[in-house]
């Protein structure tokens, strides 16, 4: 039986792809999401007026994030970022700002930070001059210092409208109400909101990991992270790594288990989930160092073996196509192939060709198609979680023995 005769149509994965920053295909199948619901009397948000001088005082501070990326290395440039420096000197007022505030009452910016950084970067830091302004040129090549005084005070004098997530909204409704935010007509992505939500260590790492050649190496450079999708495959194989997938909640939420592994990796010995939050799991692995070894010991025996193929439905010898990196598979394999002793791995490698026979006959086919859907349509659901990585490992055994 071929591959292609399996109740999966691998046209049809090549055609469901994540977007990248420009609307095109980003090397990463799309997965679906299951709602949770949640208790609206929970929501508390309240719209404030933010003079500039106060948004300036909390960026000296600290007291606001301001993370140097949102949407991958896709960053406004310096005419862009002049652009908004000019509605300020125009008096444009400016779309409003989303914060999400704690107990201490610092804010964690979702939506604005583009903005944020511009108006740091020309104000506070002294980093750029204008350029490519539309209706003020004159004042090309100024710097905040050599500008008027008349713009100046326009630019000081700037009210922002800020919404304010208060602490007392449980995560789950933040990151639903930051989904449904539009930036510059893209949508933010699960990613880019547990991006700013969480940014400390976890993010750091991830930005590392999926720069290393052997992450590209490992996805034949095909996944494109201008929003994010590298850095959320990366995420997910390390949730399991941490936590292990026999401790994925028993809800199936997905989100809530990578939020966690986040926290957790920025803060290890900090008690992770709030009472509004499912029981949380112990966590087996937080040093980023071992991480970052697990991780590259995955991808370099990912590329061994199967690679251009490598996390992807199709197999080497059994496919006309190529299609686009899946997430439960990098996940499954990622971690199956980094735990996996030395002696193993060589007999796998040594025997691939039996390896891709074996996945094709018994797990692909045999089963008929459940093995698929639990990396595909149900790929969030507990018991499809537990039954890709008990195959795999199965297989595995399989082969080597």
């Amino acid at each position: 039986m071929d591959y292609e005769s399996v109740d999966f149509d691998l046209r049809e994965a090549l055609r469901q792809e994540e977007l990248t920053a420009e609307g095109l295909p980003g090397g990463v199948e799309r997965e679906g999401e299951e709602p949770f619901p949640f208790d609206a009397e929970k929501i508390s948000i309240t719209n404030k007026p933010v003079p500039l001088e106060t948004l300036l005082r909390r960026l000296r501070q600290g007291s606001i994030s301001s993370p140097l990326i949102q949407r991958g290395e896709n960053i406004w440039g310096d005419e862009q970022q002049s652009r908004l420096i000019e509605s300020l000197m125009l008096r444009i007022p400016l779309p409003l700002f989303y914060v999400a505030a704690d107990e201490q009452e610092r804010w964690k910016v979702v939506d604005g930070l583009q903005r944020i950084t511009a108006i740091r970067r020309f104000i506070q830091n002294k980093e750029f001059t204008l350029s490519g302004l539309e209706f003020l040129k004159a004042h090309e090549g100024e710097d905040f210092d050599s500008l008027p005084p008349l713009y100046q005070n326009r630019i000081l004098e700037t009210e922002f409208q800020f919404a304010v997530i208060g602490p007392s909204t449980p995560e789950k409704v933040q990151r639903n109400i930051f989904k449904r935010l539009n930036t510059g007509g893209l949508p933010l992505t699960a990613q880019e909101i547990r991006h700013a939500l969480y940014y400390g260590p976890s993010a750091e790492l991830l930005q590392e990991l999926v720069g290393l050649e052997d992450f590209k190496n490992a996805t034949a450079n095909s996944v494109d992270d201008s929003r994010m999708a590298a850095r959320e495959l990366v995420l997910r194989y390390l949730a399991v790594l941490v936590f292990g997938p026999e401790q994925y909640p028993p809800n199936g939420d997905m989100d809530s288990f990578l939020c966690n592994t986040m926290k957790v990796i920025n803060e290890p010995t900090r008690k992770i989930w709030g009472s509004s939050e499912t029981v949380p799991p112990l966590p087996q692995i937080t040093d980023r160092e071992t991480l970052k070894a697990y991780f590259c010991r995955a991808m370099t025996r990912a590329e061994k073996i199967f690679g251009r193929y490598a996390f992807r439905k199709s197999l080497p010898s059994h496919s006309k196509w190529r299609t686009p990196v899946n997430k439960a598979l990098f996940e499954v394999w990622s971690y199956q192939l980094s735990r996996t002793n030395d002696e193993t791995f060589q007999r796998l490698l040594d025997r691939k060709e039996e390896l891709f026979e074996t996945l094709h006959n018994d797990i692909y086919v045999k089963d008929d198609g459940r093995f698929l859907d639990a990396i595909s349509r149900s790929s969030h659901d507990p018991a499809s979680m537990k039954y890709r990585h008990k195959e795999i490992e199965s297989c595995i055994i399989k082969v080597a023995r």
